[in-house]
């Protein structure tokens, strides 16, 4: 029968990309297993296997699982080094050898007799063994089993299934090796071997004959790999159509959406180069969230609060004191925030820097402030969710998700015939199609508004006086405040140099008494002072062998 180790590793790498790893208490590997099962008179198999471990670390023993097929029994395990024999624990069907070292590499030979392990019958006495099965958490570098009858054998006859098929080879003396090579971990490899009845007088004879039931198992598994080598040609003369094709059509999609997102972003830039305002399309903060990043600073909320006065809900009375006129806020997030300074850190009528310092000090409100500011945040997301800056494309999404899970299948059907190369690229590709489900292009007008603001962003590093002078209040009002707000440390010699040089002509009308150092400085200690509180109440939502025997081997 064919391979199953394509179908397994793809399997491990879909294991691997959905769970986390746990790291291995010992670091090793299993370089070569040579089994040897003396078959006896009687139906019992004196069983010598040789483990070669090489360990990369610290490590206290080996482990043998030895699960019986049903109406048998494992009998007599011992464990040896050198002729040495080694301590020995079982647990149900796990077994434990001790033998403790640091980075070598050791063989440990194993002992243990096998009962009621062969089956007689009018035309031959049959083994039928699983010396590992899918429990099995190692690969074996070299796996080699060789069963041996009690006497020379005239008519072997033998099959192996999986990992075992058509890798036995008959001996002189009637015995059978089966070189399987490398087995990886989570696979089978079952052992059929017949010899001749009259070996085994002492064993009860059951009705009926073997042989024939196991040269139709030969045909049968003969027939599967015949059909599987039809399906694997059938298969790749597909795949190596399709998965080009469809890396193609893949790499045409992003270059299509390249060019166009760059055509509409050329589209968008301002027509003139001259210094102006953009016009009112969202609020400061949410101009901030979409035009900056996606971080809303400190220094973003002292800009909302700046933009609150901008729009009269709220009054300053001093650089410290400020006094709320309307409670009724253009946007939820608005409304958010006056709740937050007005009603639980003032007195539902004015709000004072200090009193925040003092609110934030007492642990006894950081959730409380932390809950708000999420809040906050969250409103200020929504309210540019509402202008639909980013295009849909619902098809185009429900085509290339479609198309990528179709891909995805493929991989595995590409697996399960052993064609790696064709395995991993459907994979990869597939992957891609799926990651262009989320291609969200921004639009011409979510364009035109970041360009706008990119070169007032720009221009208001080197402004000249009289381009300043020429704007209107609300215009100076909130190009100051998004500057403001861009920048997160306040205290940096650009910001304060602009400052100095425009905050008296920004606020001269509006009786404010702006202090962009002060103001954010202190939402900067609120987030300080309830951060840890934040950081621990959660974050924001952005088998078997035949007959039920098998085993495997490990370390500890």
């Amino acid at each position: 029968m064919h391979r199953k180790k394509p179908f397994i590793c793809f399997l491990t790498l879909l294991v691997l990309m959905l769970f986390p790893l746990q790291a291995l208490a010992v670091e090793f590997s299993i370089a070569e297993v040579v089994i040897d099962a003396q078959v006896n008179t009687d139906g019992t198999v004196d069983v010598v296997e040789h483990h070669t471990y090489e360990f990369e670390d610290d490590f206290n023993g080996i482990t043998r699982e030895i699960a019986p097929k049903e109406g048998s029994s494992i009998q007599k395990f011992s464990g040896y080094e050198n002729g040495q024999e080694l301590e020995v624990e079982r647990e149900g069907d796990l077994y434990k050898v001790f033998r403790a070292g640091e980075d070598e590499t050791v063989t440990i030979e194993l002992h243990y007799e096998i009962q009621d392990a062969v089956d007689k019958f009018e035309d031959g006495a049959e083994f039928y063994w699983p010396f590992f099965d899918d429990r099995n958490e190692s690969d074996y570098g070299q796996m080699t089993i060789t069963v041996t009858p009690p006497a020379p054998s005239e008519e072997t006859d033998f099959v192996g299934y999986d990992e075992a098929y058509q890798t036995g080879s008959l001996q002189d003396d009637g015995a059978v090796r089966f070189d399987m090579g490398r087995v990886p971990e989570g696979s089978n490899g079952d052992v059929r071997v017949i010899f001749d009845a009259q070996l085994f007088p002492a064993l009860p004879e059951q009705d009926g004959s073997i042989r024939g039931e196991l040269a139709d198992e030969k045909e049968r598994l003969e027939d599967e790999a015949i059909a599987f080598a039809a399906r694997r040609d059938t298969g790749s003369l597909i795949g190596n159509g399709l998965i080009p094709g469809a890396g193609a059509l893949l790499l045409a999609l992003a270059a299509w959406g390249w060019n166009r997102a760059r055509r509409t972003k050329q589209q968008a830039k301002p027509s003139t180069s001259a210094f102006f305002v953009p016009k009112q399309k969202m609020s400061i903060p949410a101009t901030l969230y979409f035009t900056k990043s996606s971080i809303l600073t400190p220094a973003v909320t002292a800009a909302a609060l700046m933009e609150l006065v901008r729009k009269k809900n709220v009054e300053q009375l001093s650089e410290e004191h400020f006094r709320l006129i309307d409670r009724h806020a253009e946007h939820a997030h608005e409304a958010t925030l006056i709740d937050l300074l007005f009603d639980k850190v003032g007195d539902g009528e004015t709000f004072a820097t200090k009193d925040l310092e003092t609110y934030t000090n007492n642990e006894l409100n950081h959730s409380s402030y932390n809950e708000s500011i999420t809040a906050w945040q969250q409103g200020v997301v929504e309210e540019v969710k509402q202008h639909d800056l980013y295009g849909k494309h619902p098809l185009l999404r429900w085509t290339v998700g479609l198309i990528g899970l179709a891909l995805f299948a493929a991989s595995i059907f590409f697996g399960v015939m052993d064609l790696l190369p064709l395995m991993f690229f459907s994979l990869f590709i597939g992957i891609g199609f799926v990651a262009f489900c989320f291609y969200s292009p921004i639009t011409r007008d979510g364009h035109e508004i970041r360009e706008e603001w990119k070169q007032l962003r720009t221009a208001m590093e080197n402004l000249d006086a009289s381009d300043w002078e020429n704007l209107t209040q609300d215009e100076k009002m909130r190009a100051y405040a998004y500057v403001l707000g861009a920048d997160e440390k306040s205290a940096n010699p650009k910001t304060q140099s602009f400052t100095n040089a425009y905050s008296e002509s920004v606020f001269a009308e509006f009786g404010v008494f702006y202090n962009p150092v002060l103001l954010t400085g202190i939402f900067i200690a609120a987030n300080s002072s309830t951060s840890a509180s934040a950081s621990g109440t959660g974050s924001m939502p952005a088998g078997g062998g035949v007959g039920g025997g098998g085993g495997g081997s490990g370390a500890f």
